[in-house]
């Protein structure tokens, strides 16, 4: 027997208030907290033909961010996304911030994400 949660009784769970329309990318600008410095594990939200992608920051070179998405590519993965594109940065309303938040600096490999779906 498997036991299905409702988003909702995630939500209560993680004491996190989900976006109305989780699934609508861009209704995740209004998640946790505004911040002006990613950090890992804060949402990204970026804007592009057709709608917008929200992903989870795991580090940064000089010109992208390196985010980890669910449907980057068809498939799960990280990829590096250019700054130039401005994402929005939230952060998780955290009552106990955890202690290995920090910004990750790592090299530039790999071609740039130009479009995620």
């Amino acid at each position: 027997m498997s036991i299905r949660r409702s988003p909702e009784r995630s939500a209560h769970r993680s004491h996190q208030v989900l976006p109305a329309h989780a699934l609508w990318a861009l209704d995740w600008k209004s998640f946790g907290r505004p911040v002006d410095t990613p950090m890992l594990g804060d949402v990204l939200v970026f804007t592009r033909n057709g709608g917008g992608h929200v992903t989870l920051y795991v580090g940064e070179d000089d010109d992208a961010y390196h985010c980890l998405g669910g449907n980057q590519h068809d498939s799960v993965c990280i990829s590096r996304i250019a700054k130039a594109r401005k994402p929005v940065f939230r952060r998780p309303a955290y009552s106990a911030e955890p202690p290995n938040i920090r910004a990750i600096r790592l090299a530039s490999s790999g071609a740039m994400s130009t479009a995620e779906a």
